[in-house]
């Protein structure tokens, strides 16, 4: 990307900066910022101006890519930034509107579909080329997806680090949502104690494969050659077209289809079955399992571009014949085939055994012992999948498991190539970590004919570390029910690992403490816990310390461990883990996350399963002398009645069909339920209702995410502030909006909540599915984007409609709150505590409007990312009252600062499609806010200025410091100078309330 220097910026107008369209021969419009000169170098420090410039670039747009000089690094556009794209066949960007993400450490390991983890830093490159496993919730099972997107910005929330009970951390931001008995639930909002799922299953890490040729034309014609196999006219060179065709051959070391061929190898060689019909006829490959089984077997076929069978069921009688008896049962037999003697050449040239295995030679393909580990993992859970016993804990002994076993079968002659291919079992397991117990052979089942069959079992050692490698780390493919067991007993051997370990430290404590004098009553009281109790000390203090200690009765069995583990998620794969400990990491300036295209939008990271703001001002009739010796009181009222903090629930208990209403109609459902007054109504931006809203385009997750959460103020930049006016500017404009120096007013910034970043999460994904058959060129995968005129475009703006009319309703709600602490606080106290709301204006949308282009008006759909609305005087969609000063603009500055109320003006309509700044900007991350800054010690500096402060979180507190945004006096003067608008009043904060 060419770098943006300064000398790349003209001036062209008082405090204006443009980057030519020749710039980049990708532009379609100029890109223009509102700056001073320090806001312009603070500009060039990241990567706003290059968001800028990528903005320029999107079909349809016009007239100039815009940036506010609040402007800072954003997701797809900067914050600050506008653009309008032409109707009908301009576009529509989610990342233009708005989007808050949640997001990981860099080192977190993702797991993938194939069963290898990879570090999500490392796949900012090659992630669209990715299958994540993840959960699916409603089928209650473990499921893959692929990710449309990725994620990497500087941290938007406070970073934790989280570990559980049994040793499992990860680290994620305060927003970052994890599965939880309540559904999806942010980190924020979880305490010690907590549960969150885990998928145990672990995996291995990733390596590429090395390069170079596998399976060749003259390996394929080698096999045919060596079997003797003879086909008719130009069927051999069909062969080798149908594999050409689907890039089978050559097959490559690291070709896309070789896992699944691996995987489905080591299947074969245990559970399926290779023949030739006739002996030289068409190839037939089976594969014999469970229904459910065999469907993902027959998925990873299609994958290769290859068409199995249907699965064939039918009941089946047996009559075997063993060293302990005869036998009789009967059982139902699923199985399907693949006809064709290319797939079924392709399995043999890769060392797969064809016919009868139990009567011939055969080992583990030599091949394999040069792939990267986690593809010798596939082909061994193929392999497991159909031959290793499942995990399985003793009746008298629950906490300990019987030894896995595989077994194969072979018949007299055969017994010792059965032995060495065990062996060579034995030696890819060692690269797992997995010791062997023993190879041994035994006499088998008798067959029909009178056979003898010689049993060569491989035993697995039956130590905690080897059975957590064999079952999280290579695990079993293709057989969901021991595929699930493993991943129970997993989790289980690791908490009892812990276990040992606190009981083996106690003991060698205890014996320490006993030789340097501690009587034994010292020692209990020291040492005793729930797994080291009296009696285990004592014991201790006696024998050997160094000898290896057992778990206790104290610990639960493996089958009650699995009855609480996996409470409420049936046979899902997954466990509940208790949180053990939430520490804060100040070193993140980085964090990461996918947005996925499962429905359910999770993926598993370090085995953990994880997945629109505005403002308005309030003005009241109290004189600040009046207030001041109140202000304490006001304060923990207001935090009292308006809920704050991640994830926080509402007062208010709505259902299904009151949210949609909610999405509908805005404030005035408001209205309606008695939240709102007519004025209320009447003052806030589009009457707080955009027409087009369609709750039926707002999926089920944004919904449930969005129905407990009216009426809250949330966290991040989010505050509900009392302020005294301090300055009037403009007296008729001021007079107009009711406004009075020394008056008491009320700002509340929020936004649509989890439901809004839900909805932009669901078109994002959307948008990139659609990406291809739109044939946009985009320079940044954030701006996806989807024609105005497509049924994706359209669905989006009329959900993006829903999240504004409930963004209206909710900060509506709190208003109502709002008024409740004020006559909880100052009634029988003051003369007049009554407050009118003087204007709401939302912050991150994308509205349909008519503005000038080119000389003739136009319909345009204008993005504003951390902008606002700004028409000037006189415009038609203004409060009557209000029109012949302009819309009121409200501009918040950083806690402890001015704000400023400023109008729209003719400059905005004629420069920036009516659209001005919407605070301070940013300069630095929370995270480095963080870093700078105490919380405790801000609150201190605040109160020493006269601020009372309420807030959940002293770290939430540090990351909304002064330091960590521009001069909001700079700011609102660039854009009075610039002609945007006119400087009104100057607020004054007196205390603030954040989540």
């Amino acid at each position: 990307m060419k770098p943006i220097l300064q000398h790349d910026l003209t001036p062209v107008g008082d405090h204006l900066y443009e980057i030519a369209q020749s710039f980049r021969p990708d532009m379609r419009v100029p890109a223009r910022l509102y700056a001073d000169q320090d806001i312009l170098a603070k500009a060039l420090e990241d990567r706003s101006l290059e968001q800028l410039v990528n903005t320029a670039t999107l079909p349809g747009v016009v007239g100039y890519a815009l940036a506010m000089p609040d402007i800072h690094q954003g997701y797809g556009f900067p914050i600050g930034g506008v653009a309008a794209t032409l109707l009908p066949h301009g576009v529509v960007s989610p990342g233009g509107v708005g989007y808050d993400i949640n997001c990981l450490h860099g080192d977190s390991r993702v797991l993938n579909a194939l069963g290898f983890t990879r570090a999500i830093a490392e796949m900012e490159t090659d992630w669209p080329q990715t299958e994540l496993a993840c959960q699916d919730f409603a089928q209650q099972r473990a499921s893959s997806t692929r990710a449309v997107r990725f994620l990497k910005q500087r941290p938007s929330a406070p970073v934790y680090r989280v570990y559980t009970e049994s040793g499992d951390e990860v680290i994620a931001t305060a927003d970052h949502p994890f599965w939880t008995p309540d559904g999806m639930v942010e980190l924020g909002k979880l305490a010690v104690g907590a549960r969150v799922a885990l998928a145990p299953f672990e995996g291995v890490g990733y390596q590429p494969a090395p390069a170079g040729p596998l399976v060749t034309e003259a390996e394929i014609r080698e096999t045919l050659k060596r079997r003797e196999k003879k086909i008719a006219g130009n069927a051999t060179e069909q062969i080798f077209g149908f594999l050409r065709r689907l890039n089978l051959l050559p097959l490559n070391r690291d070709s896309a289809a070789l896992p699944y061929l691996i995987r489905i190898a080591g299947f074969v060689i245990g559970d399926g079955h290779i023949h030739y019909e006739g002996g030289d006829g068409k190839g037939v490959t089976w594969f014999y399992g469970e229904p459910d089984d065999l469907e993902e077997l027959r998925r990873d076929i299609q994958r290769l571009g290859i068409t199995p069978s249907r699965v064939y069921t039918r009941q089946r009688e047996h009559h075997i014949v063993t060293q302990y008896g005869e036998y009789d049962f009967s059982h139902q037999a699923s199985s399907f085939k693949v006809v064709g003697s290319a797939f079924a050449l392709l399995l043999e040239t890769l060392g797969v055994p064809v016919g009868n295995k139990t009567q011939q030679d055969f080992r583990v393909p030599e091949w394999l012992y040069d792939c990267p580990l986690w593809q010798q993992r596939l082909f061994l859970a193929g392999l497991f999948g159909a031959e290793m016993s499942a995990p399985k804990a003793f009746n008298a002994h629950g906490a300990n498991f019987y030894t896995p076993v595989l077994a194969i079968n072979k018949r007299e002659g055969y017994l010792e190539s059965g032995i060495r291919f065990m062996e060579d079992i034995a030696r890819l397991l060692q690269n797992f970590g997995i010791r062997i117990n023993k190879i041994s052979a035994h006499d088998g089942q008798e067959s029909p004919h009178g056979a003898q069959s010689q049993r060569v079992r491989l035993i697995i050692a039956s130590d905690p570390d080897t059975l957590i490698h064999l079952w999280g780390r290579v695990g079993y493919d293709y057989n969901r029910r021991k595929r699930v067991l493993a991943g129970y007993a997993t989790q289980y051997l690791k908490r009892k690992a812990r276990v040992l370990e606190a009981r083996q430290t106690a003991a060698r404590e205890a014996v320490a403490m006993h030789a340097q004098g501690a009587t034994p009553t010292a020692i209990y009281g020291a040492l005793a816990t729930e797994h080291t109790d009296a009696s285990f000390l004592e014991h201790s203090l006696y024998r050997d310390p160094a000898r290896k200690v057992r778990a206790g009765n104290k610990m639960a069995t493996f089958e009650q461990y699995r009855a609480w583990a996996t409470q409420g998620l049936k046979d899902s794969g997954m466990v509940w883990e208790q949180i053990a400990k939430i520490e804060p990491v100040d070193d993140v300036d980085v964090v990461y996350d996918f947005t996925v295209e499962h429905p359910d939008h999770n993926f598993v990271a370090n085995s953990f399963v994880v997945s629109n703001c505005g403002i308005r001002l309030v003005a009241s009739h109290l004189d600040v002398e009046e207030a001041r010796p109140h202000m304490a009181a006001l304060a923990d009222a207001l935090y009292r009645h308006v809920p704050g903090g991640v994830g926080v629930k509402g007062q208010l208990h709505i259902n299904k069909a009151e949210l949609d209403r909610i999405l509908a109609d805005g404030s005035q459902w408001a209205q309606r339920e008695g939240y709102a007054t007519p004025a209320d109504v009447e003052h806030t931006e589009h009457r707080g209702c955009v027409p087009g809203a369609n709750p039926d385009k707002v999926s089920p997750a944004a919904k449930q995410r969005g129905q407990a959460q009216v009426g809250t103020l949330g966290s991040g930049n989010h505050f509900a502030e009392i302020d005294v006016v301090s300055a009037i500017y403009d007296a008729a404009a001021a007079d107009a909006l009711g406004l009075r120096q020394g008056q008491i007013a009320v700002q509340l910034h929020c936004g649509s909540r989890g439901l809004g970043h839900q909805v932009a999460t669901d078109y994002i994904a959307s948008f990139q599915k659609a990406s291809r058959r739109f044939g946009f060129e985009l320079p940044d995968r954030q701006l996806v984007c989807a024609p105005l005129d497509s049924r994706e475009g359209q669905d989006y703006l009329a959900a993006m409609n829903c999240a504004a009319n409930y963004a209206w309703a909710n900060r509506q709600v709190l208003t109502y709150r709002v008024r409740e602490a004020f006559a909880e606080a100052l009634a029988g106290r003051v003369r007049d505590w009554s407050l009118s709301l003087v204007y709401d204006v939302a912050h991150n949308m994308a509205k349909i409007e008519t503005h000038q282009v080119g000389g003739r008006s136009q319909q345009v759909c204008v993005h504003r990312k951390g902008a606002t609305r700004a028409f000037g005087p006189g415009h038609p969609d203004l409060p009557e009252d209000y029109r012949a000063v302009g819309q009121p603009v409200l501009v918040p500055g950083s806690m402890g600062t001015a704000s400023y109320v400023l109008v729209g003006a003719a400059g905005a309509m004629a420069q920036t499609f009516g659209s001005c700044c919407h605070g301070a900007g940013r300069v630095l991350s929370r995270a480095e806010a963080k870093r700078q800054v105490r919380g405790e010690q801000l609150r201190g500096e605040l109160a020493h200025e006269g601020i009372v402060v309420r807030a959940g979180s002293l770290s939430g507190l540090a990351e909304e410091a002064p330091q960590a945004y521009k001069d909001v006096d700079q700011v609102v003067a660039v854009v009075e100078a610039a002609g945007l608008a006119r400087i009104v009043a100057r607020l004054e904060p007196l205390a603030v309330v954040k989540g």
